[in-house]
């Protein structure tokens, strides 16, 4: 739904929705302390291309130019698939723990839009909702 720093810089929040599983709804998650942030793109070029007017950052002008070819930015949301792992015996986490002394870990969300991967300390958990009206409506289960 959303991701960034936190104002204060030193962690990164992600804020999702569950519709699959026993805690559905909105949770904000917050790795703590990251050391290392990695973003990169998941579109390739030519998406790049077909999808560099303003008009894919707004869902409604899109729909207004007759929904063109290309990538919609304006849907303002981006599903996790493939998904979320967390990178065991990462290298990047086992220098910064023996840098810093203090136990450190390694992320990585891909989505349809983009791949983040973090070095963080600690994970932070907060329901906020109940709502998971977007992902039920696009998420089909198995």
């Amino acid at each position: 739904m959303s991701h960034g720093l936190l104002p204060h810089g030193r962690d990164y929040f992600f804020t999702i929705q569950n519709c699959l599983g026993a805690s559905n709804g909105t949770f904000r998650v917050t790795f703590t302390h990251c050391v290392e942030l990695q973003y990169v793109t998941a579109l390739s070029v030519k998406n790049w291309m077909d999808s560099w007017a303003d008009l894919f950052i707004n869902y409604a002008e899109w729909e207004k130019y007759g929904e063109p070819s290309g990538y919609v930015w304006g849907t303002n949301w981006s599903n996790a698939y493939p998904g979320i792992k967390s990178i065991l015996d990462s290298e990047r986490a086992l220098e910064w723990s023996a840098s810093l002394g203090k136990a450190m870990h390694e992320f990585e969300l891909e989505t349809d839009r983009f791949s983040i991967k973090l070095v963080f300390h600690s994970l932070e958990i907060e329901k906020i909702n109940e709502n998971e009206e977007l992902i039920s409506s696009v998420t089909i289960p198995l």
